[in-house]
């Protein structure tokens, strides 16, 4: 039976290994282990260099998509050791190491937006240290939500166990009943509120709203609209950055600000595509740093429920319009 990297790493004797021996080994196991993966899987391979080559070579023919790909893995392993931290590691050192290891001064523009009095709705996506996100918010003392999915129930069962510890609030997409009213009772208590907007398969299609993703043409995921206008929240765009497993940046951007820094992007556009749009100018400077490479062929694929239509499986790119991170 073929088991997924992410629950191999998750058995209770990694767990084991990685407690008893440290991180750091559990660090060189886990991109060894990682690395052997991907070698024996040669389909999965060969989708994510697929899918990294059709996007980027859009771009930049000259690009090294060899380099790229090696790159590429390494983030996806990277973002398994991150996950694997900070759901095992105790609160206390966890805490330490984000103080000392992230660069966090973008919190002000998250302090500012929560000043406002109607919630905040944190958009991130599959990219850099995501899974520090929630964490590093809770320990600089920000009433911090989130919803959140898991592929084991131990882990589940874990990372509910270390969010208790750190006062954040889940909402367990799998078995809350209504989501949207959840997250919305959140926001109304003047909390954060952290979600994605790239989980593809999870997206709810609008039948209204068209948008482009890495060059895929589809139908908007409307989670974020919908929950935005009845909340009134503002909406603050959120990256980690990781420039090795030792240092990291925290970015943050307001709707207005992104609205500003995108080209080719209405003035009117909604929240929910805005944040899509700016997180594929991030994947464009840096494929490395997205892990969602073997999910792209499904971009194409999403459509609103009870819908019947072709859309083309292509689109143009917008221009990047903005450097690389430094």
């Amino acid at each position: 039976m073929h088991i997924s990297l992410s629950k191999f790493f998750q058995l209770r004797f990694n767990v084991f290994l990685y407690l008893i021996f440290g991180w750091n080994i559990a660090k060189i196991y886990i991109f060894l282990i990682g690395r052997l993966y991907f070698f024996l899987n040669s389909g999965e391979n060969r989708c994510i260099k697929n899918a990294i080559s059709e996007v980027i070579r859009y771009r930049d023919q000259e690009a090294n998509i060899k380099v790229i790909m090696r790159k590429a893995l390494d983030g996806i392993l990277s973002h398994y050791y991150e996950k694997l931290f900070i759901a095992f590691e105790e609160p206390e050192k966890a805490t330490k190491f984000l103080k000392n290891n992230i660069v966090s001064d973008d919190l002000i523009v998250l302090y500012r937006n929560l000043l406002k009095g109607n919630g905040v709705i944190v958009v991130t996506g599959h990219y850099g240290a995501i899974e520090y996100i929630p964490t590093l918010l809770a320990v600089n003392n920000f009433t911090t939500s989130m919803i959140a999915k898991f592929k084991t129930e131990r882990l589940r069962k874990k990372v509910f166990s270390q969010a208790k510890k750190y006062n954040i609030r889940l909402i367990d997409a799998e078995k809350t009943g209504n989501v949207i009213r959840a997250a919305i009772k959140e926001l109304k208590e003047n909390r954060i509120l952290i979600t994605e907007c790239d989980e593809i398969e999870e997206w709810r299609a609008s039948v209204k709203e068209k948008t482009s993703f890495l060059g895929k043409k589809t139908w908007l995921d409307r989670t974020i609209n919908v929950i935005q206008k009845r909340t009134g929240a503002e909406v603050v765009f959120a990256i980690i950055h990781r420039y090795s497993l030792r240092s990291y940046k925290l970015i943050m951007y307001t709707y207005e600000d992104m609205l500003k820094m995108l080209y080719g992007i209405s003035s009117s556009s909604s929240v929910g595509e805005t944040a899509l749009k700016f997180l594929e100018q991030f994947i464009y400077y840096h494929p490395e740093q997205w892990y969602q490479w073997k999910k792209y062929i499904e971009i194409e694929t999403i459509t609103p429920s009870g819908l019947q239509v072709e859309i083309p499986k292509s689109f143009p790119l917008l221009k990047p319009a903005f450097v690389k991170i430094s």
